[in-house]
């Protein structure tokens, strides 16, 4: 029967799957980007090659991958140990929503050179605007359960 323990437990897996999942994709990065620039015929502002700034790119938002799972695996752990309304994980969901944000941001660069890359960069901008929404609702938990613990 699936519980709270069980899907918190699946969550780490996914979690420490995706960090391993980032790893190896550093390795294959040049691959991926030389592949997607004899593959692609988009359009953009800027034509030529785009083997380079997809590398870029990548990396980039490969960085923020990585400080976003550090985050979620921060977050997932307190809620492991019962610590569920507390300041720090206030400041997981700030630091998820930042990273989803700038890569974001990333993308739309991307999207100078290929259009297509507008779908990712809004996806990862509404993904953040939910984390942000969700931290302050965190925030405001955490100040209520504050006034509640100093309450006889």
């Amino acid at each position: 029967m699936w519980n709270p323990t069980r899907s918190l437990k699946l969550s780490r897996i996914l979690v420490t799957t995706f960090s391993v999942l980032i790893f190896m994709l550093t390795f294959f990065v040049p691959f991926f980007a030389q592949w997607y620039d004899e593959a692609s015929q988009g359009m953009g502002l800027i034509g030529g090659s785009i083997v380079v700034p997809t590398i870029i790119t990548l990396y980039i938002c490969e960085g923020f991958a990585v400080w976003a799972l550090v985050s979620l695996h921060i977050l997932l752990r307190n809620i492991d140990r019962g610590e569920i309304f507390i300041v720090q994980n206030t400041s997981c969901l700030r630091s998820i929503s930042w990273a989803c944000m700038l890569a974001g941001c990333a993308f739309a660069m991307m999207g100078l050179w290929r259009y297509l890359f507008a779908l990712p960069a809004f996806a990862a901008v509404m993904l953040g605007l939910i984390m942000r929404v969700l931290k302050n609702v965190f925030e405001q938990a955490v100040e209520i359960k504050s006034e509640n613990d100093f309450t006889i």
